[in-house]
């Protein structure tokens, strides 16, 4: 498929996903987490963003979560800072399977989200730097 398809197919997935009297239906729902997923895996950025935000927040156990996680992954950097919020937060926790805690990883993220300007991380390194000594 074209990827201007894709973006178009992805485009009529959220406005449906967006449509809560229409989701409320299991099979709908079912449907729509098959699409996101199609378009994720097609390397659609905003498809990997979303299916990865909603496995990782709603997964139904630990492994749909850690799957959440990984699509994340693939797009964290400063263009995309809620996923490099996201993945500091997994590698700070360490609680999902093949994303251990490990700080170096964790502080790389938070850098990331906070070059992107998001508010929860630039708290974070404002609150975390240290006072340059004054002098005079």
């Amino acid at each position: 498929m074209s990827k201007r398809r894709d973006h178009i197919g992805f485009w009529c997935l959220k406005r449906i996903f967006h449509q809560g009297w229409l989701t409320r239906h299991r099979w709908v729902h079912g449907r729509l987490m098959r699409g996101f997923r199609y378009y994720a895996d097609q390397g659609l950025t905003d498809a990997q963003e979303l299916y990865g935000f909603l496995l990782l927040h709603r997964g139904s156990d630990i492994g749909h979560r850690a799957d959440g996680a990984r699509y994340l992954s693939r797009i964290a950097s400063a263009r995309r800072p809620k996923a490099a919020w996201q993945m500091h937060q997994c590698y700070r926790e360490g609680t999902l399977p093949g994303f251990a805690a490990d700080p170096d990883r964790a502080d790389h993220y938070l850098q990331l989200a906070a070059e992107g300007g998001h508010p929860l991380a630039l708290d974070q390194v404002t609150a975390t730097a240290i006072p340059e000594p004054r002098v005079g």
